[in-house]
């Protein structure tokens, strides 16, 4: 039995050394994992001039592509905190689905109360410049305030409302909105700014 038991160990030790020598690198990768295009978007912006020295306290606050790198890099059904660039009001939402920008619901119905808060407890189509934190980076966006369509999210808001980033669009004209925009800038513009809180 020893024997037999010893003579399995030894074959599948060198199966396992061959099959890591010949195939180092996974068969599958997982959605989140971004091209080598992605990631070069993502250092570029990052090695800005301002962009504080290691050890520093300071926090980036970079502008991403929707289509680019932000579809991807903001996953589906990921909780994300979103911090509004006006009030300095911070809440947590997830992404439940959208293509050409990203649909998003509070995570429960406290964080639908703080997100409301923003629009002084009325639901509007106003666009607003966010910071939303992903994994760590902070990118400049825009949100509106009208809860519409589906929703996923037992919270007690009923539908979903959105978030724009660079050059995305919107679902029904496919355009890029210009309003949104412009709030999306005015978060990149005022980034300076998220060094005022104690994240």
């Amino acid at each position: 039995m020893n024997k037999y038991f010893t003579l399995f160990l030894i074959v599948s030790f060198f199966l396992a050394n061959f099959w890591a020598s010949a195939f180092p690198y996974p068969f599958f990768s997982s959605s989140a994992t971004l091209t080598v295009g992605q990631n070069q978007d993502i250092n570029d912006k990052n090695e800005d001039e301002d962009f504080p020295a290691l050890g520093s306290s300071n926090i980036k606050v970079v502008n991403l592509d929707w289509f680019d790198v932000m579809d991807t890099f903001f996953e589906k059904y990921v909780t994300v905190r979103v911090i509004d660039v006006n009030t300095k009001k911070q809440y947590y939402v997830k992404r439940t689905g959208g293509y050409n920008h990203a649909d998003v619901e509070p995570i429960d119905a406290k964080n639908v109360d703080i997100f409301h808060s923003l629009y002084n407890y009325e639901w509007s189509w106003v666009r607003r410049p966010v910071w939303v934190e992903i994994n760590g980076i902070f990118v400049a966006g825009s949100i509106n305030g009208m809860p519409h369509g589906y929703a996923l999210i037992d919270n007690g808001q009923g539908g979903h409302t959105c978030i724009h980033f660079l050059n995305s669009k919107t679902h029904g004209t496919k355009r890029v909105d210009e309003s949104h925009q412009a709030a999306v800038q005015e978060a990149y513009n005022r980034r300076n700014e998220i060094n005022s809180l104690n994240l």
